[in-house]
């Protein structure tokens, strides 16, 4: 098992302009590639000059995007970047030239459509059954007619005289129907624009009393209705004789491509893709361009002597979820340990020990087998679950009752001390665990030597103190630590020595009060066990005090949803806390470059780009 992360690997692709963007979207699929571009300067291209060429683009997404269809696929025909993005714009000049038209039709009715439904809320909801629409249609040029449309409930306090008004609610609106002079109403138009009112179009060929006029409302809105569904099917079938699947796949690769590649070395015919990989056995980059058609040479030279490689953890499938805790502060360096295999099990332990239960352990294991898909991260409540189980057993405890199975060792609440106890005993070793894992560091850095000379005396000036409180004899051990640790900084020190052991004595009181405190720390590991039993114990107990089953076990049932939530968030926070702030502290710096993978184009690339 090796616990030190690997560079990334540098390859070199070797390919036709024709084939490039194919080339890359393909290596971008296996999610192992980042790219960097290296080489003279006069040989780089950059393909930002196609952002000119795709404003016509943006401008027939603007306006044409919600009749595109949404599924769309590259074309098999490859080209030199410029050659293929001219040849998807004519295929949408074309389409847009025939879809036009229906597209103007298909506005303009759904527009009517639109004024058509709230004319029929209108009358559906309007009382007064005396009112010839034919007389409103015909007023003639003296008097107007207007149909206004309010918020619900507005409040209109005046309304002119000089006008017949009747007013209609509705579900979701309010309706204002007025006649009188043009005038007048265009001076009620402009007072109620202040309320967001707007005019409702009524039909200059409606006929009869309101029932009527709704029969004809209802009948013209239906035509409508197959006459927009004709259009949309008209509309849909002229993006395959236009091929234009195939142009918006074309024009959003390159899109992609100009977004995630600003520059590469190309030639006239040629093109030349650098970059880093995490495909470190050369198996998914030569299948990907394999499968993709591309003509391509692709080595894996030395990388260039000028650039830093990013690193690559390499762990299993059940560690990989436990590199969340190494990146949140950074990614470790070549000559720094990757902690992932251990915080396998180490933090499961923790988690485990202070969320010991059987019943919601399980709950918390099963939310991660279906989260897991969606949240590959939450794929730590597997472990997480697991351990919370047997722990469980340890404490005899199912969902807060530790009257169902037999602790295998005891319950909490009846023995605190112990405990307690036993996670600052696991503390220790966390934390010699990671001193070990400095002195490792030091081998791989060439400097173990210095390590063994100071920081190996503060190793074992630690281990006797905890040693101490079992065998009075270990404080013989820290005597020869004090005296380890002393000349070895003398070894090192050019200053005076008065000065020299002062500061040593200093830096050696600070190191020896961090892993101290640091030790007590894990305590809380034990306290945060007893306050989820108390707090299990408390729901019980209220469960108990009642009389009526089904309010019982509607209290154990929140109860516990409370305690797998509460608990399960302030647990999660402490054993992060513990692994960053006492075990990290030891030797992880996460001074390592980090490999940020080139991500492949997804099918919502051109949906966000006309949003």
């Amino acid at each position: 098992m090796s616990l030190r992360p690997a560079r990334a690997r540098w390859f070199e692709l070797l390919t036709t302009r024709e084939h490039l963007a194919i080339a890359i979207e393909a290596l971008a699929a296996t999610g192992s590639i980042e790219l960097e571009t290296h080489g003279s300067a006069h040989s780089a291209f950059s393909l930002q000059n196609l952002r000119e060429k795709m404003e016509e683009f943006n401008r027939l997404a603007r306006r044409y995007q919600p009749y595109w269809p949404q599924n769309w696929r590259p074309g098999r025909v490859h080209g030199k970047p410029v050659v293929v993005l001219d040849a998807a714009l004519l295929k949408l000049r074309a389409w847009e030239a025939a879809a036009r038209p229906l597209i103007l039709s298909l506005e303009a009715l759904g527009n009517e459509q639109a004024e058509l439904q709230l004319l029929e809320s209108m009358l559906a909801h309007a009382r007064s059954e005396t009112l010839d629409f034919a007389l409103l249609a015909s007023a003639g040029e003296t008097l107007a007619v207007r149909l206004f449309t309010l918020p619900r409930h507005s409040s209109i306090e005046h309304l002119p005289g000089s006008l017949l008004t009747s007013w209609v609610s509705s579900n979701s609106h309010d309706f204002l129907l007025a006649v009188g002079l043009p005038s007048d109403l265009e001076a009620l138009g402009a007072e109620l624009a202040a309320f967001k009112a707007r005019i409702v179009a009524i039909p200059p060929g409606l006929q009869g009393s309101r029932r009527t006029a709704l029969q004809q409302v209802r009948r013209r809105s239906a035509a409508i209705t197959s006459r927009l569904q004709l259009l949309r099917l008209q509309i849909e079938a002229l993006a395959a004789p236009h091929q234009l699947s195939e142009a918006l796949g074309d024009i959003y690769r390159l899109d992609w491509l100009i977004t995630n590649v600003s520059r590469l070395q190309v030639s006239e015919n040629f093109a030349w893709v650098t970059g880093w990989t995490s495909d470190l056995a050369d198996g998914r980059l030569s299948a990907a361009l394999q499968a993709a058609g591309v003509d391509a040479l692709l080595h894996f030279p030395s990388p260039p002597g000028d650039v830093d490689a990013p690193m690559v953890m390499q762990n299993p499938w059940w560690a990989q979820p436990f590199e969340l805790f190494a990146r949140m502060l950074g990614t470790p360096s070549r000559n720094e340990a990757d902690p992932s295999r251990l915080l396998a099990v180490l933090a499961p332990l923790l988690f485990g020990y202070m969320f010991g239960d059987v019943g919601q352990g399980l709950i918390l294991l099963l939310a991660g087998v279906l989260l897991q898909r969606r949240w590959p991260v939450l794929r730590i409540l597997i472990a997480n679950g697991f351990a919370a189980m047997l722990f469980g057993l340890v404490f005899g405890s199912v969902f807060g009752r530790e009257d169902v199975l037999p602790a295998l060792w005891l319950h909490p609440l009846e023995e605190p001390l112990p405990v307690l106890l036993v996670p600052l005993a696991g503390g220790a070793v966390i934390l010699l665990l990671g001193l070990l894992l400095n002195a490792v560091e030091s081998y791989w850095r060439g400097a173990i030597r210095q390590w063994f000379q100071v920081e190996a005396a503060i190793l074992l000036l630690y281990v006797s103190l905890i040693a101490g409180f079992f065998y009075p004899a270990a404080a013989w051990f820290g005597l020869v630590a004090l005296a380890w640790y002393f000349s070895g900084v003398l070894l090192h020190s050019t200053a005076h020595l008065a000065a020299t052991l002062l500061a040593a004595a200093g830096g050696l009181l600070e190191n020896m009060l961090q892993l101290l405190i640091n030790t007590v720390s894990f305590v809380r590991v034990g306290a945060f066990a007893l306050a989820h039993g108390g707090l299990s114990m408390a729901f019980i107990i209220m469960a108990s005090a009642t009389d009526n089953p089904a309010a019982a076990l509607l209290v154990l049932l929140l109860g516990n949803l409370l305690v797998i939530m509460l608990e399960g968030l302030v647990v999660t926070i402490q054993t992060t806390r513990l692994i960053l702030f006492e075990f990290f502290v030891r030797f992880l710096r996460g001074s390592g470059r980090t490999f940020r993978p080139l991500a492949a184009p997804t099918a919502d690339v051109g949906i966000r780009r006309a949003m």
